[in-house]
């Protein structure tokens, strides 16, 4: 094993916020795959832009959508995912940000930093034209964080392609992640 830093990245946002989108943009980029229909969670081995490849365990969907009611908890549904979860390069685990979601958070970022990696909050911000979701963040930013990512999401209406706009928001993200793990 090389020297590296270990990342345990959380996608922040409530439903319909563009964070599965994102995610298997993310994902694609990673693999060099062009679509996925159904991105499922899984074990995977990403190749970052300069040819460095990562260890990953990857989530597609929200800790609360399916695996808090089929595990109970954080630790069980990585342990009962990924039994080397700990032993990654990169945890990604998308969570809601609702206060009963709170909790859930905290169990993530306790688990992440009791494994060695660092915890990474990155917030999907939504905005259009009367506002944001900005008032969703203020506790969860308060946390045990190493680092906050913000990820700008404008609400826009494009009928030829409306998912194109999150699409670019994981290849960015990729690249952000990317960079992160080599510095």
């Amino acid at each position: 094993m090389r020297l590296a830093r270990r990342l345990f990245v959380v996608p922040l946002a409530n439903n319909d916020h563009g964070k599965t989108t994102m995610i298997k943009a993310l994902v694609e980029q990673g693999e060099g795959i062009r679509r996925y229909d159904r991105l499922r969670k899984s074990r995977r081995s990403l190749t970052s832009p300069w040819g460095r490849v990562i260890d990953a365990y990857v989530f597609g969907r929200s800790y609360q959508e399916v695996d808090k009611g089929e595990f109970g908890s954080v630790e069980e549904a990585l342990d009962g995912s990924d039994a080397m979860w700990r032993t990654r390069e990169l945890i990604i685990m998308p969570s809601h940000v609702a206060t009963e979601d709170h909790s859930d958070i905290d169990e993530m970022i306790d688990l992440a930093h009791s494994a060695g990696f660092d915890a990474i909050a990155a917030s999907v911000i939504l905005s259009w034209d009367g506002g944001d979701n900005r008032d969703d963040f203020p506790n969860i930013w308060r946390k045990g964080w190493d680092e906050r990512w913000t990820i700008p999401n404008q609400w826009k209406d494009d009928p030829e392609n409306p998912e194109g706009q999150l699409e670019a928001l994981g290849r960015d993200l990729w690249v952000l992640v990317c960079r992160a793990l080599a510095g």
